[in-house]
């Protein structure tokens, strides 16, 4: 297949670089971003059998690949993928639309999506959500107190659980509690999704909560054994710390249910202990589902939840544990769900592929990247920056930011303005003249940007101060 390489002036020295021996046209501008249709117009195509356009150009592709009689497609955003995407011309179609890299990590997580859902088979259902087997980790999404929430708020802390990616939803029963309560949030639930547990070790609490619809009970242990009775058919999780009783428990419970779960309990303090007695009693049980405690381990360990979801669901998916429990009771674990969500969809895939847990088109990668993109063009003569401690106040008047909810609210005398990105809030800024000054403008974009970055990590927004990024430094 005979290929041109399109690009701007700037990157030319990098596609050269990484044309693989095809032809390459530089188009008369200095960012490859902006070619558009009219770099192509006058060109001579009628040798080739793709044109490759910058991934984030502009253009009316599809009317001038029609016109040409030419494939015209988005290569890749980046210089340095266009090897990758080269050797893979005959495996995908490109897009007019979505950059070539892009659309290969669409196809790839679509590709694991694909053979995951094919696999959903296992040793029993809750209501529709399959466990055990060969189905992938389920996310068990634990709400700390749930009977002490109005209706109000339990409703909203499930649709977030739930769009998070939680694939059970989880009462959390307080020691003080009253059954109407238990009742009245298990019914809550019940109305919001399919499968809700409830996570208590009373007795009475459990009978109310099976009594209401409640789908799981959690936690059976040898000190409640009378709760049973009020078992029918629902899924039951058993929990003790020696694998020989738990396996006996196991084998009690299923004298009244045949939805048990096992779990061997994950804790903080004795960490490796507690996976061997996982791997020990997956040795003596091989098919009986098991919970895996993940969240006794981000909400009692100070750093960031995603790396450490990552690799817990790693241990979980090497141990053949079969349900991700967590919770998002703490600051610092929001984003739990939808992290461990990933993960169980990572893992199983590098299961299926034998392969580790990368390049699958899904990733945790929120700080960090795989690759540093190449500079484009060497520094030679430049102005060193110089800060300014001028001051001059705008006469359109002043701006108070500040984070509410999942947005951010910006404040001026004659409107304020609420959006959840910068440059939407800058641009009605622009748009309702309340703003003359360009050293103005430039302070309101950075606040607004530091504002959205706080939104999305999930961390504090005070204006005028640097966003606090640890043991990396901070933004000004």
């Amino acid at each position: 297949m005979k290929v041109l390489l399109v690009t701007g002036r700037l990157a030319e020295k990098m596609v050269r670089e990484n044309a693989m021996g095809n032809d390459v046209h530089v188009a008369d501008v200095d960012v490859a971003a902006f070619v558009s249709e009219k770099d192509l117009e006058n060109l001579d195509l009628s040798d080739y059998d793709l044109v490759l356009v910058p991934g984030l150009a502009k253009g009316r592709w599809r009317e001038l690949e029609k016109e040409s009689g030419v494939k015209i497609r988005l290569g890749p955003i980046h210089a340095y993928d266009i090897p990758s995407i080269l050797k893979r011309l005959d495996e995908i179609e490109l897009s007019h639309e979505i950059p070539a890299d892009r659309l290969v990590e669409i196809d790839r997580r679509n590709e694991i999506l694909k053979e995951i859902e094919t696999l959903e088979k296992g040793v029993f259902d809750i209501n529709g959500i399959v466990i055990g087997g060969e189905s992938r980790l389920k996310v068990v999404a634990e709400i700390v107190d749930a009977t002490e929430l109005e209706r109000y708020e339990l409703v909203e802390r499930i649709e977030h659980y739930l769009e998070s990616g939680a694939d059970i939803i989880d009462l959390g029963i307080p020691i003080s509690f009253s059954t109407e309560d238990v009742k009245k949030a298990v019914k809550i639930a019940k109305d919001c999704c399919n499968a809700v547990s409830i996570d208590t070790f009373s007795p009475r609490a459990i009978r109310a909560g099976v009594e209401s619809g409640a789908d799981m009970v959690m936690s059976i242990s040898l000190s409640n054994l009378k709760a049973l009775n009020y078992i029918k058919d629902q899924a039951v999780v058993a929990v003790e710390r020696n694998p020989v009783r738990l396996k006996w428990l196991v084998d009690f419970i299923k004298t009244k249910t045949d939805r048990v779960i096992a779990d061997p309990v994950l804790d903080i303090n004795g960490f490796f202990d507690s996976l061997a007695r996982y791997r020990k009693y997956r040795e003596i049980d091989v098919t009986t589902p098991m919970l895996f405690g993940s969240g006794n381990i981000t909400e009692l360990f100070d750093a960031d939840s995603v790396g450490m979801n990552g690799i817990l669901a790693y241990i979980a998916e090497e141990l053949k544990a079969d349900l991700l429990f967590t919770t998002e009771a703490s600051v610092k674990t929001r984003g739990c769900i939808k992290e461990l969500r990933t993960a169980s969809i990572m893992v199983r895939g590098a299961k299926i592929k034998e392969s580790p847990p990368k390049d699958l088109g899904i990733s945790l990668l929120v700080l960090k990247e795989k690759r540093k993109v190449a500079e484009a063009q060497d520094l030679r003569e430049y102005i060193e920056a110089e800060k300014s401690e001028r001051f001059v106040r705008d006469p359109a008047g002043d701006f108070r930011i500040w984070i509410s909810g999942n947005k951010i609210v910006c404040s001026h005398e004659k409107a304020i303005i609420a959006g959840r990105d910068a440059k939407s809030i800058i641009d009605t800024i622009l748009r309702l003249k309340l703003v003359t000054r360009l050293d103005h403008a430039a302070y309101l974009g950075r606040e607004l940007k530091k504002a959205e970055m706080a939104l999305k990590l999930g961390k504090n927004y005070v204006q005028d101060m640097p966003l606090d990024f640890g043991i990396y430094g901070k933004i000004d």
